[in-house]
């Protein structure tokens, strides 16, 4: 693996892992109240786009990491849709 796939699978994990905090926080306390559905939609969007982007230029870096904010980013829709 070269430095270029090591620097954007580094990039996908740190973008990523910022939704895991509010995913948490919105699992345990079954809270959303302060969510905002539109922006979490729009979000989730961009990241099937990136996904589609991600395939057609054979980048695994950002098909792997972008999916997993989709499962995540989902996951708070899902939540935001069911308590909000």
């Amino acid at each position: 693996m070269d430095f270029i796939a090591i620097l954007g699978y580094i990039a996908g994990i740190l973008v990523v892992g910022s939704l895991l905090p509010q995913f948490i926080k919105s699992w345990r306390t079954r809270s959303t109240k302060d969510i905002s559905l539109w922006r979490y939609i729009i979000y989730s969007v961009g990241l099937i786009l990136w996904i589609i982007y991600a395939i057609l230029i054979q980048s695994g870096p950002v098909a792997v990491t972008n999916s997993i904010g989709l499962i995540l980013a989902s996951g708070i829709l899902y939540l935001k849709i069911r308590y909000g």
